[in-house]
């Protein structure tokens, strides 16, 4: 699964992680802040069965910005609770 900057990763991981096969990659683009982000999201993912692996800068054309590639891969299955109703991961963030 793949996803640009749209939510916090935690909330984003809840709705793409249970997509993912176990083995699978889910990739997360993010802005400058992802450092932070990325460690207030750490349980989250882990929660969700994914692993964070690796991340991947790379340099967006014709605007000249930098964004950053969170690569997580999924090494055990979901819990069947996620994802929960939509709305809430994002008003009660893991």
């Amino acid at each position: 699964a793949i996803s640009r900057a749209v939510a916090r990763l935690n909330a984003l991981s809840e709705y793409c992680l249970p997509l993912v096969k176990v083995g699978g990659l889910f990739i997360a683009q993010k802005g400058r802040s992802y450092k932070e982000e990325t460690e207030k999201s750490l349980k989250a993912v882990k929660v969700l069965g994914g692993e964070l692996i690796g991340v991947e800068s790379v340099r967006i054309p014709f605007i000249n910005q930098e964004r950053y590639l969170l690569v997580i891969k999924k090494i055990k299955y979901t819990p069947s609770k996620y994802p929960r109703k939509e709305g809430l991961p994002q008003k009660r963030p893991l």
